[in-house]
């Protein structure tokens, strides 16, 4: 089993770690405040979302309207047209219904009088008179037909110009309501741009926090490490042998990794005994894969001894505080405090294990590798 330098090495290490702790990039912190906002976030987005498919909408319905009138005001124009042509045609009818009636009844195109007094036959008279009252009837209907066209074609022209009328308040409300989301949909862009600044400042906010956590910890490994090499135990564990204070300079590197069952490297998140046997390998130092078996790895220290523990050591939690039932392992930082990952939905984070040990009972000793 590959070991690391002695005691001295052990000390300049953590006293490094001030300086080398950093959070990786993509280890996005995370706190209640962080997690309050980012869903706050999230629910404008989506409000955001659903304004600009309203804004969609009411656009939409505007060029619909303004489609409707462009096509309608064609129609006028061409019914327009029809009607100038209609009334030539009613004055040329006309003209030529005037001037069919003067001859008749002038004789200077057919002399009625002579037409009908020349018969020789009451059968001749009446087809006589029938051919003079289809003469003039023709021309009426062409003037009838002609007057009924153009009056159809007004009624269509007052037809299309209402429409248009009721069109053009159609688009002036439709653009009335579009101008109204589009607004809206500005403030919402800039509501959610807010937020979004929050979260950002929030989330450095934590990682400035994290990091001075992270330095504090590895300096207070320093301290007791650097205690513990220049003092002998006090009974109880002396074949433990020398603490690996390093692990925790790496193990802070990883705060803020997601908890992931089975997970194993920080790139997809670590359960917690993933993150030990990660970290240790990270110092060349091949330790088992679960928690059960990293327990019975390395020298051993009695639950009741918490007084001996250094930082590096593998600290065991048991169901029921069961030491044949281990389930949970993290790493002590010092100070009554240990660093793991906890579980589904959290991150790897520092707990107090002093509390721990209070509040649950389930610490069933620790291992030096």
């Amino acid at each position: 089993m590959r070991r690391f330098a002695g005691p001295g090495a052990l000390i300049l290490a953590a006293t490094l770690a001030f300086w080398s702790v950093s959070l990786p990039a993509w280890a996005t912190p995370s706190t209640t405040a962080i997690e309050s906002k980012k869903a706050e976030a999230a629910a404008a987005s989506k409000a955001l979302d659903d304004l600009n498919a309203t804004f969609e909408m009411k656009v939409e319905e505007y060029d619909s309207v303004t489609e409707a009138l462009d096509s309608t005001r064609q129609q006028i124009e061409v019914t327009r047209a029809q009607l100038e042509d209609a009334t030539r045609r009613l004055e040329r009818a006309q003209d030529r219904l005037a001037v069919r009636a003067l001859a008749i009844y002038t004789g200077g195109e057919i002399d009625a009088v002579a037409v009908l007094m020349g018969t020789s036959s009451f059968d001749d008279f009446m087809t006589r008179l029938d051919l003079l009252n289809r003469i003039s009837l023709s021309d009426a209907d062409l003037v009838r037909e002609v007057t009924g066209y153009r009056v159809r074609i007004a009624s269509a022209e007052a037809a299309l110009e209402n429409r248009e009328v009721e069109q053009v308040a159609l688009r002036q409300q439709a653009e009335a309501r579009k101008v109204e989301v589009e607004s809206a949909l500005r403030a919402q862009q800039g509501f959610v741009a807010g937020l979004k600044a929050e979260v950002a400042s929030l989330v450095r906010a934590e990682e400035e926090r994290q990091k001075a956590v992270a330095a504090e910890m590895a300096r207070r490994a320093a301290e007791e490490a650097a205690r513990r090499a220049s003092s002998k135990p006090r009974g109880g564990s002396g074949a433990a042998g020398a603490a690996h204070g390093d692990a925790v300079t790496v193990g802070l590197r990883y705060l803020g990794v997601p908890y992931v069952w089975g997970g194993a490297s920080p790139s997809t998140g670590f359960d917690c005994s993933g993150l030990t046997s990660y970290v240790y390998g990270q110092m060349g130092i091949q330790i088992p894969r679960t928690s059960r078996s990293q327990f019975d790895f390395g020298g051993s220290i009695s639950a009741d001894r918490v007084d001996l523990l250094a930082p590096g050591d593998l600290v065991f939690f048991g169901y029921d505080g069961d030491p044949d039932r281990v389930h949970h392992v993290g790493i002590y930082v010092g100070s009554g405090n240990y660093l793991h990952a906890p579980g589904t939905g959290d991150r790897v984070k520092v707990s107090s294990l002093t509390e721990r040990i209070a509040s649950r009972g389930d610490y069933v000793g620790a291992a030096r590798p």
